[in-house]
């Protein structure tokens, strides 16, 4: 039987993590397409419909051309340019069209501040970049495991 494919949208800036977490997806099979942003002034306005004209999207886009209102899953960082994480995820749970949509943060810190204010403003787990190559590639596979293996999540209308 084949497995529904997961859409998941990245909000990463650094290119050599999300490089490295589309390389993950892509090696362990996963049926997903991933959009990628880098800033979270471009997920605000992608998540509030706004129309660009063509061309001005930095975003890098694998698989089809995915509507917001698909998205199965955001990975967020929390270090971003023009608009913090925690304040997208402000944005992204305050908003009744995304609100349900998982967001997990995947970030550099690991303030206990900063988590459970992550966990406050609507986030449905946070995971911790590790140091090194090796725990890094585990974590992000642990997370695609669980988010499209293991959970189920809500159908998209």
């Amino acid at each position: 039987m084949n497995e529904p494919k997961i859409n998941i949208l990245l909000i990463e800036d650094d290119p050599d993590h999300a490089d490295l977490i589309l390389d993950i997806f892509d090696t362990e099979d996963v049926n997903s397409d991933v959009i990628l942003m880098k800033d979270g002034q471009e997920v605000i306005d992608y998540l509030q419909g706004t129309d660009y004209p063509a061309g001005t999207v930095q975003s890098d886009i694998k698989g089809d051309n995915i509507r917001h209102s698909q998205i199965d899953l955001i990975i967020l960082d929390l270090n971003l340019p023009k608009i913090n994480g925690m304040d997208v995820l402000k944005s992204l749970k305050g908003n009744s069209k995304c609100s349900s949509i998982p967001v997990v943060i995947l970030s550099t810190s690991s303030d206990q501040n900063t988590i459970s204010e992550a966990y406050r403003n609507g986030a449905n787990g946070y995971v911790t970049k590790p140091m090194s190559y090796d725990e890094f590639v585990d974590k992000i596979k642990m997370l695609r495991l669980y988010w499209s293996d293991t959970n189920t999540l809500p159908l998209q209308v």
